[in-house]
């Protein structure tokens, strides 16, 4: 009997740690979107009537690590009297990649604005062991828009974020006054609660048994890669911003609950702020009206003399 409970204490601790392993995974190596480059579309190509071109860069990240990037821009002779035209930056969240961009695509080359997107360190074709949902993203982020503002023909920049990117929009949009103004989809407000609640949805424990596993999945994750997910709280980082700033939720988001963008936009300090909600969850298809509020968003506030680089 006695060789029998011990072997199930070691089944037992076996499970503990794959579930251990599991949690902190779950948290900075996500599942890597795969991808070929033929998938980002053609090199040259025609939208509504207008010719682009497809540019592809590797930039070299904050810590080392080299970004695969991808520049959607209008044909010179198609622009007219427009020396320069607006950019938005496409961000992914933690399991995507600079490819979801591609579902707006035509609809933000219609209303005359060049998409850039990249794979942030870790997902994608880019560099990097694991991510850390905005931490150090923010700074890969800088990066980009340096590169970005100094292209030619760049008259202003918009983020488009969504969930981690939503995330990592806000963290830096507080700090870099270039940036004209902002769309976060499905970011989260604080981390911390973000883990009680997906903790919540799977198994009901209390909060003291969660709060000393949260803190050992803390130290691992420190180890690993630096992040302190303590210091994940992008509702403090919103209080800075002052650009235009537009949230936009799911009703059934059953990831990240749409109360994380409501608690976003009360304390956002941007003038004009907007929230929208859709039907839909997290990684749903946006439908076309709220796309179309979107772009409407940027084409006002991308196109102000205020914010023109």
């Amino acid at each position: 009997m006695e060789k029998i409970k011990k072997k199930d204490d070691k089944s037992n601790e076996k499970k503990y740690l794959l579930s251990y392993e599991d949690l902190w995974k779950s948290v900075i190596r996500p599942p890597r979107d795969n991808y070929s480059s033929k998938d980002l579309g053609c090199y040259s190509f025609i939208c509504h009537s207008k010719n682009y071109t497809r540019k592809d860069f590797d930039i070299l990240g904050s810590n080392g690590n080299i970004l695969k990037c991808t520049f959607y821009e209008q044909d010179e002779v198609d622009r007219g009297e427009k020396l320069s035209m607006p950019v938005i930056i496409y961000l992914h969240g933690n399991a995507g990649s600079r490819t979801d961009c591609l579902k707006y695509l035509r609809v933000i080359l219609e209303n005359d604005i060049n998409l850039f997107s990249f794979d942030f360190a870790g997902c994608g074709l880019s560099e990097g062991e694991y991510i850390s949902l905005g931490y150090h993203e923010k700074e890969d982020l800088k990066i980009i828009v340096n590169f970005v503002s100094k292209l030619p023909h760049v008259s202003s920049i918009g983020l488009w974020g969504h969930s981690m990117g939503a995330a990592t929009g806000i963290l830096y949009s507080a700090i870099d006054t270039r940036i004209s103004c902002l769309c976060a989809d499905s970011s989260f407000s604080d981390f911390n609660t973000l883990a009680k609640e997906l903790v919540d949805k799977k198994i009901k424990i209390p909060n003291f048994i969660f709060s000393a596993v949260f803190s050992f999945v803390r130290k691992t994750i420190i180890k690993k890669n630096g992040l302190d997910v303590y210091k994940l709280k992008p509702i403090d980082e919103v209080k800075k911003i002052k650009i235009p700033t537009m949230f936009v939720h799911g009703v059934q988001d059953n990831l990240i609950n749409m109360q994380h963008s409501v608690k976003l936009f009360d304390n956002c300090s941007a003038s004009p702020k907007i929230i929208n909600f859709f039907d839909g969850g997290h990684n749903t298809k946006r439908e076309k009206l709220l796309v179309e509020k979107i772009l409407e968003f940027f084409k006002t506030h991308l196109n102000e003399e205020n914010y023109q680089i």
